[in-house]
């Protein structure tokens, strides 16, 4: 299928590649599938890409490379979510926020969640987590044991 966006042009996406948020995301009810675009070259910076609205992208960054994150289970989240799947199979996301002069920040208090095997997703509320919806964002130290995001769609044409 084809994904007309208003940032990268045309980007071609096979059924396989959508990740879909049944209940939305927090202020986009509405918005229910959607697919990753890297960030460049980063394996763990991407955009989440709507398949039906052309402007509605996320920046968003794989939380799996914050140091004592999460502080509190996530499996319970991701079950009240209707995600299932073991832990090692959910993907967290950070949505990133980089506003022009501003420290970036990152929301680590309503993550996403995607089963990797479902592709399913749900933006999860952390009850209990020291963190907050502003987090001071820095690349990890290590970017090399960042696990990657799940499979993006590819581009095909600016």
């Amino acid at each position: 299928m084809q994904v007309i966006t208003s940032r990268f042009g045309v980007i071609e996406a096979a059924e396989g590649d959508l990740i879909r948020f049944p209940g939305g995301v927090i202020g986009f009810r509405k918005e229910t599938a959607f697919v990753l675009i890297p960030h460049g070259a980063s394996s763990y910076i991407a955009w989440l890409q709507s398949t039906s609205s052309p402007d509605v992208a996320f920046p968003v960054v794989s939380a799996h490379g914050f140091a004592g994150y999460p502080d509190v289970p996530l499996e319970p989240a991701a079950d009240r979510a209707g995600l299932g799947g073991k832990s090692e199979e959910l993907a967290v996301l950070a949505v990133l926020s980089a506003p022009s002069g501003q420290p970036a920040t990152v929301n680590l208090l309503a993550p996403l969640v995607i089963n990797s095997a479902t592709r399913n997703g749900a933006q999860v509320f952390l009850e209990g987590s020291r963190f907050s919806t502003q987090e001071l964002f820095s690349y990890p130290q290590d970017a090399q044991q960042v696990p990657p995001l799940p499979k993006p769609a590819a581009a095909t044409s600016p």
